[in-house]
């Protein structure tokens, strides 16, 4: 672990010096008990997230990744460490600064996508949007995403490319500081593919941070600036 060029120590003097940190991920913990059995999902994780990273998380099945990326966003909390965010503990969050957090400052793409089937592709988008909505600003992303025609249609009659690229305007409208993609592409054929890690590419170049999961490195290893690889809930 030690040898990973992720970790930082965290001391007031590191973060004095290094005011571009945006996420500090603290010797994370998670643990989840079946019956008498007790399974270490993550064990004492810790690395930072500059702004504008990129980086992409591998590893096996079941080696934690998903779990990290549940805790980073504040969907599940740790059995002990801390994610700090611009150097506030989110799991000390109030309710509401929790979910202003997640709907700021935290996008998420996740491989099944979690659209609600009873809204249109544009509803869908703008159910995350503030008040009032910017919908001249949903007409150029659902352009660059090539989905502008499908707007009035529902997830039922979407591709599963289709769907995807919704998901993903859905994440990144708000313009959040990170984007979580939980194996994007996991669902996609080669082409859909390429073009979700495009979009996900471009946003990265906004300026913006990237923390992408995947079982094997593919595709998103060509927009990474760093990785690092879970094995059994550690760092390896």
């Amino acid at each position: 672990m030690n040898n990973l060029i992720l970790i930082r120590r965290f001391d007031n003097h590191m973060f004095n010096e290094k005011n571009h940190v945006m996420l500090e991920i603290i010797n994370i913990t998670k643990k989840y008990k079946k019956d008498t059995d007790t399974y270490i999902a993550l064990d004492e994780v810790s690395f930072t997230v500059d702004k504008n990273d990129f980086i992409v998380v591998t590893g096996h099945s079941g080696s934690g990744k998903s779990t990290l990326l549940h805790t980073i966003g504040g969907l599940i909390f740790p059995d002990s460490g801390q994610i700090s965010f611009n150097g506030k503990n989110i799991h000390l969050f109030s309710s509401q600064e929790l979910e202003r957090y997640r709907r700021r400052n935290v996008g998420f793409v996740f491989q099944q996508f979690h659209l609600l089937p009873y809204l249109t592709v544009r509803e869908n988008i703008e159910m995350v949007c503030p008040k009032p909505v910017n919908r001249n600003e949903i007409k150029r992303y659902m352009e660059k995403c090539s989905i502008i025609s499908l707007e009035n249609k529902y997830p039922s009659e979407l591709s599963v490319g289709e769907k995807q690229r919704t998901a993903f305007i859905r994440a990144i409208i708000t313009s959040p500081d990170i984007l979580l993609a939980d194996e994007p592409t996991g669902n996609l054929d080669p082409v859909n593919s390429e073009v979700i890690m495009s979009l996900i590419g471009e946003f990265h170049k906004s300026g913006k941070a990237v923390i992408l999961v995947s079982h094997s490195p593919g595709t998103a290893g060509n927009y990474s600036t760093k990785s690092i690889r879970l094995h059994e809930g550690r760092i390896a």
